[in-house]
């Protein structure tokens, strides 16, 4: 029994001395910062879950998916055009026009110049007919649709963005 006795004394001791320590101004600070902390974290979760946020949230993710469904579609559109060679041909034909220019600076021979001018418009000529015959095949491929849609779909996120304000 004496042993209980001097067990249920040290168990009291170090509850008082627990007590003690926290009525220690140290320690009541910082439960205040705790209490302070974990009001404003119980408000910023409560501004989450208010409609308006939950909206934001919603346009910033269909926002993403269309901007990234954007890309992936213009990813493809530019792909199709190298594989058509295009861009390679809209190249030569800008090569072709610096270098009349650069003759027509250096030379003053204007009957060189007219069969350098005939043979520019000859390869502009032949780069839109490329570009039609691109375009029929688009049609078929769909790459004006692509970028039909790649344009629709900006215009929703800036709608959305827009909206969101």
């Amino acid at each position: 029994m004496g042993e209980r006795l001097k067990d249920i004394r040290e168990t009291t001791s170090d509850a008082v001395s627990i007590i003690r320590e926290l009525g220690a101004p140290g320690v009541q600070d910082s439960l205040a910062k705790i209490l302070e902390t974990t009001k404003a974290a119980k408000e910023i979760v409560d501004a989450l879950k208010e409609p308006e946020f939950v909206k934001n949230i919603e346009n910033i993710r269909l926002t993403t998916e269309s901007m990234q469904d954007a890309s992936i579609k213009i990813e493809n559109t530019v792909r199709e055009m190298k594989q058509t060679g295009v861009l390679e041909q809209a190249r030569e034909a800008i090569r072709t026009a610096n270098n009349v220019l650069d003759s027509v600076s250096s030379n003053k021979d204007f009957g060189e110049m007219n069969e350098i001018l005939k043979a520019t418009l000859s390869s502009i000529r032949e780069l839109v007919d490329e570009l039609k015959l691109i375009a029929v095949s688009s049609k078929k491929t769909g790459t004006l649709n692509n970028a039909a849609a790649i344009m629709k779909e900006s215009s929703d996120i800036y709608r959305n963005i827009a909206g969101s304000k």
